[in-house]
């Protein structure tokens, strides 16, 4: 699944982060290759756990170190780099919502900074209202106080509920993205992006609303 690469001892063709079948030498993993790939999967964004702990595993004894500890400095390097890239691999892959962020990069539509400077429309007002009762809690006086930390307290809960739901739709798209042509995969991963934006931003929201309510306990 990781493509060949050309043994760096002998000259010979060889799967990438394995031992070359020729002379016996720990293969790189070709340039570029995905974090699916590194741990002998199929790009899916429906992964097993146990699967996935179980190869994360088998892969960093195949690679560790004290296994080459014998062997020429260039292998040794070898075995570092390939060990260190099962473990992004696996730390990307193992949460559902990083596992899309990093198809999301290899597709071109990362998601960066987009989604988090302006609130979705659907939640402009709301937002807006937020922000302002969480400015006005930071001056308020104490007979103002009491109402305004209920206020937030109430859009907290409700905000926390709005991400809880984003992010159940957008794991709901994994399968299927998962049992889609190739053709009909773009609009999806649109549709993705559109909703790990909109959790960026809640995640955001929510993040200045919990600091307000801490500051004025």
């Amino acid at each position: 699944m990781t493509g060949t690469v050309k043994c760096w001892s002998c000259g010979a063709e060889a799967p990438g982060g394995e031992l070359c079948p020729e002379c016996g030498r720990l293969q790189p993993f070709p340039a570029g290759t995905d974090h699916w790939a590194v741990l002998g999967l199929e790009r899916r964004l429906g992964l097993d756990r146990g699967d996935l702990e179980r190869r994360f595993h088998e892969l960093n004894r195949r690679f560790h170190p004290d296994y080459f500890r014998l062997r020429s400095p260039e292998e040794q390097a070898i075995s570092l780099e390939d060990s260190a890239a099962v473990n992004t691999a696996y730390r990307a892959l193992r949460e559902p919502l990083a596992r899309v962020e990093y198809l999301l990069e290899r597709e071109g539509l990362g998601l960066g900074g987009a989604g988090q400077g302006q609130p979705p429309a659907d939640l402009f007002e709301e937002i807006m209202e937020v922000q302002e009762a969480r400015q006005e809690l930071a001056t308020a006086g104490p007979d103002q106080a009491p109402a305004l930390r209920a206020r937030l307290e109430a859009a907290r809960t409700e905000l926390d509920g709005r991400r809880f739901r984003t992010e159940t739709r957008l794991t709901d798209l994994f399968p299927r993205w998962d049992a889609a042509p190739e053709a009909e995969r773009r609009p999806m991963l649109m549709a993705m992006r559109d909703q790990l934006a909109t959790r960026a931003y809640l995640k955001t929201v929510l993040r200045d609303l919990n600091a307000a309510l801490d500051r004025t306990e």
